[in-house]
């Protein structure tokens, strides 16, 4: 039990047991110990590092190393650059945090083309709402009820035998026992739409340290610090600061091309697409506005693999990398002494530059350089029905075919479909169905009307007929 917490003479040698120019203090064996495994254990890269490292490509728009990368990361950027298109087909889905896209104008479904920004964006931008989800009604305001009973009576359908009319009482009362049980879903809705760029201090400071100039005074300033490093003979923490500063002027040559749709619109209406995880989510996020900016963010690429010989020297310079870190890494932790705590040092101001509360976050400086603006409110509706309801009619859209994965096509949602449509549905439907279509429309009326309030659409319209 001594001997762990002893101070060994040898801490006081370099890594290669030689004397060190400039000596070291005694060292605890335990904090050696400590030190040594901490950089293996909490900095290694996952399977989510190839779809965390596309994000930040396409939020950045070049490559990024950072003092201290994770290991395995260098190695995700030798495939990007290997494998192009092929490694972002793979990448941008991958990591469990993959995204389904639902396009509500065109009635087409995919995935989401940029998994990991789109995320980091929709994160960043729900911190604009500081509001509580706002609880979607479920019947309609007495003007549109109103509006309602002055248009003619549609020609009833034989097959329904009545028109039940819930109350706000009757609702509440005959799904009070249903609110326990019930799935609610959620909706964040972003409405996206292009402001004056403005040049603040910040942009200044992160366009000079990713320029020429600074990426050489930075590379400056490590080999200083490999220089101090080796004075005090931590030979593998010297050793991690070359390879990462060399690997930066790598990346500096690498040109990151953004491609030609890059935020502009080819199509002439607004954007209304859906988003979530998979079908059966309970939070949703549906994206509205400037279609160049949807489209740019859910259906595009938002970078351009280069290629060519700088490529291809750059993608050999991160493999060999890679196993240089992983070299450097394995001999600290064998050594356990100073090199260790050095090494977490530089762990320490890595998650201090990357996490600096006044660097603010990628998606932040995305939405700032781009000029992006946003009105974020967030709803919750009593299930899913009413909400794929409420989001038809709010786009306007004649297209259905978008949510047949979401909702099982049923001679009831046929029905429903056709009453959102304004018109009487002929499918047969017993007393059960016909009162839950009622129910139902009026939910999806009342929520498209919230949402067509909340939102300033001009190209949105719908025509009441419950």
């Amino acid at each position: 039990m001594t001997g762990i917490f002893a101070s060994g003479s040898e801490a006081r040698l370099g890594s290669l047991g030689i004397e060190p120019l400039l000596s070291n203090p005694p060292l605890p064996n335990i904090i050696a110990e400590w030190a040594a495994i901490l950089p293996l254990a909490c900095h290694l890269a996952s399977s989510r590092d190839d779809y965390l490292t596309t994000g930040d490509i396409a939020l950045l728009g070049r490559l990024s190393i950072g003092l201290f990368p994770r290991l395995g990361t260098l190695s995700g950027l030798a495939r990007l650059l290997d494998r192009g298109t092929k490694y972002l087909d793979h990448a941008s889905t991958k990591g469990g945090s993959s995204r389904i896209v639902w396009d509500v104008k065109w009635g087409s479904v995919f995935p989401c083309a940029n998994g990991a920004a789109c995320t980091a964006i929709s994160r960043c931008l729900k911190n604009l709402d500081t509001t509580p989800p706002q609880r979607m009604p479920e019947t309609k305001s007495p003007q549109l009820r109103k509006t309602d009973s002055e248009k003619p009576s549609l020609k009833k359908s034989s097959t329904i035998k009545s028109r039940v009319t819930f109350r706000d009482a009757d609702l509440k009362e005959r799904h009070a026992k249903k609110d326990d049980i019930r799935r609610y879903q959620l909706l964040h809705v972003y409405q996206l739409y292009q402001k004056p760029k403005k040049h603040s201090l910040k942009q200044s400071i992160d366009e000079l340290c990713a320029s020429t100039p600074g990426k050489i005074i930075w590379f400056i300033l490590l080999i200083c610090l490999t220089v101090f490093l080796c004075l005090l003979g931590n030979y593998g923490s010297a050793t991690l600061i070359v390879c990462t500063s060399v690997s930066e002027l790598v990346a500096l040559n690498v040109i990151i091309r953004r491609p030609a749709g890059y935020l502009r619109n080819n199509e002439a209406h607004d954007a209304c697409m859906l988003v979530a995880s998979h079908e059966n989510a309970t939070e949703w996020h549906l994206y509205i506005g400037q279609r160049a900016i949807v489209d740019t963010l859910l259906n595009k690429p938002m970078f351009v693999v280069p290629d060519g010989k700088t490529a291809q020297f750059a993608s050999r310079w991160f493999w060999f990398a890679n196993i240089l870190q992983f070299a450097a890494m394995t001999f600290v932790a064998a050594q356990k002494g100073w090199d260790g705590i050095w090494m977490v040092v530089l762990l320490g101001i890595h998650w201090g530059l990357r996490w600096s509360p006044f660097g603010g976050t990628l998606a932040h400086d995305w939405i700032e350089r781009e000029g992006v603006g946003a009105e974020v409110k967030s709803f919750e509706f009593g299930g899913r029905f009413a909400m794929m309801g409420a989001i038809q009619l709010f786009s306007g859209s004649t297209a259905t075919a978008w949510m047949a994965n979401i909702l099982v096509p049923h001679p009831r949602r046929e029905a429903w479909l056709t009453r959102l449509r304004g018109e009487e549905p002929t499918e047969q439907l017993n007393e059960h169905d016909s009162k839950w279509l009622e129910y139902i429309s009026e939910a999806s009326f009342a929520s498209a009307e919230v949402l067509t309030t909340e939102f300033d659409v001009s190209n949105t319209k719908y025509q009441a007929s419950v």
